[in-house]
């Protein structure tokens, strides 16, 4: 028998079929190409640890918001995968600096493929039925109380758009101006 579960898990498996197809023949420069600048990216520090600008999208943002890279979206739907499942599944909260984001493209998908499955996808598939309809529960602080159907569809909208804006930076990279 379906559930609503399996629904919204059919749809979560319909956007990372696609967002990964998205993802094929990336390329190093393609994943750190900065399409305006000033945009948000992920940087390394002095000892080579990358990290991720405006707080990876969990601070208050600048008005206007910085034009974001692959490597930051990249970043920024899998610490939302690795945060809100750890939230939502194991009851504790991550700070930036529980996550590794990758330099490389290859260590990016590697990193997304890990939050997705991992830390969302599995413990989502594997949460009882009523789990959804239950408060999502401390670790979500000002919106504990909101149920945890509410939590799964929100991540599903911001994998949706965010996946989407891989995509139209994707498409955009082959006509970026030529660098003299």
């Amino acid at each position: 028998m379906n559930s609503v579960r399996d629904s919204i898990g059919r749809a979560f498996d319909d956007v990372w079929r696609r967002t990964r197809e998205r993802l094929d023949g990336l390329s190093d420069d393609e994943y750190l190409w900065e399409p305006a600048p000033g945009g948000w990216t992920i940087r390394p520090d002095a000892e080579g640890r990358w990290h991720i600008d405006g707080e990876g999208g969990g601070g208050p943002a600048p008005d206007p918001v910085p034009i974001a890279t692959l490597a930051w979206r990249i970043g920024h739907i899998g610490l939302m995968f690795t945060d809100f499942g750890d939230r939502l599944f194991q009851g504790r909260n991550i700070t930036l600096d529980d996550v590794e984001f990758s330099g490389t493209a290859a260590g990016a998908i590697a990193f997304l493929e890990t939050a997705f499955g991992v830390h969302w996808r599995e413990p989502f598939a594997a949460m009882p039925e009523e789990r959804l309809w239950e408060p999502s529960g401390p670790a979500f602080f000002g919106y504990a109380e909101y149920l945890a159907i509410d939590t799964a569809l929100h991540v599903l909208d911001e994998f949706i758009h965010h996946s989407a804006e891989l995509g139209v930076l994707r498409d955009l990279y082959p006509h970026r101006p030529a660098v003299t």
